[in-house]
Parts: C-alpha cells; structure tokens; sequence
C-alpha cells in the first residue's frame, strides 16, 4: 500500500505515531509524510501557519503544490488541516484510491457531494468546530464521530484512539 500523509498544523502526528502504523497489514507500506509548513514553503507553524492557511489562500496554494509533488497514493491520510489540504488536492488532480480526514474541521466549509474518491471523515464528539452531523451527504463520503473526543484525540494514547481504528480498517478493507 502507497501512503501519503499530510500532519496537522504543528507537525502532528510523528510517523512513529501515525495512526497508520498501528493497522493491520500496512507494515509494510511506502509511506510519504509532508508537513502543512513544508507545502506552504514556511519554516513556522502553530496558529501563524493556521493564520496563512486560511487568510491567504493558503488551504488552495499548499494542495496545488501537493498535487505537483505527490505521485499516485493508494490512500491519502491527513490530520486537521492536513486533511482538509488533501480534500482540496483531490478535487485539484491528486490521484488516490481512499481518503481519510481525521479532525479536519475546516471540511464543515466544503459541500461534501463533491467529493470524488471514497472518503472517511473522523471527528471528535467534543471538538466545537466539527461539522453537523448532516454534513456528510455525498455518496462517497461516510463520518465518524468518536465518542467524547476532543479535536486533536489522533496526538494522543487512548481510548479515542482504540474506537477509531477498528473504523480505519474496515474502510480499508483491512479487517
């Protein structure tokens, strides 16, 4: 399997805790990790690199440089902002099989019909900015909620954790 993983705005989650390591059968998979920052071509991060994602069109330049850098991935995986980078590098000509949105709030801004690819979007109960849960309305888009999680549950060990990989592998046929 071809990964392609895309951190959050602080450069989480490390690869060695990359939810990705933990399912079964990706062992021994290819796997691309890209920071927000490095897209963006910026040496900061935190809430100035959240500021330049989101006041400067930065969400559009970043996933049109993704999809520029990035060969074919079987699955794209990206958290928070990450993932909502992906989401848009989809729609600009990035080339996946699957695509998985953990904590990627901004996504409550997009129409969910439009998404192409088979989507899984994971969000924690608790996060104020998740979208309705309506929101997932395209045929290729499926949500999770993970009970009493908060937005950035995918940064630490836990039982938030343990409920949301069971629904990663069944979406990648991994069960």
């Amino acid at each position: 399997m071809r990964l392609l993983i895309v951190t959050d705005i602080h450069g989480r989650p490390s690869a060695d805790h990359c939810l990705s390591r933990r399912l079964p059968g990706v062992q021994q998979s290819l796997v691309r990790t890209v920071s927000v920052s490095e897209l963006l071509g910026v040496d900061y991060a935190g809430e100035r690199l959240h500021r330049e994602l989101v006041e400067n069109e930065g969400f559009i330049r970043a996933s049109e440089r993704l999809v520029g850098l990035a060969a074919f991935a079987d699955v794209a995986l990206g958290y928070s902002a990450g993932g909502t980078l992906l989401w848009h590098s989809v729609l600009h000509g990035l080339t996946v099989d699957r695509l998985i949105c953990i904590s990627s709030t901004r996504l409550r801004e997009v129409n969910s019909s439009m998404m192409p690819k088979p989507t899984l979007a994971v969000f924690g109960e608790n996060d104020p900015n998740r979208p309705p849960d309506c929101w997932a309305r395209g045929e290729a888009v499926q949500s999770y909620t993970v009970p009493a999680a908060a937005h950035d549950f995918y940064a630490f060990e836990g039982q938030a954790l343990k409920l949301c990989l069971p629904r990663i592998a069944g979406f990648l046929d991994l069960e």
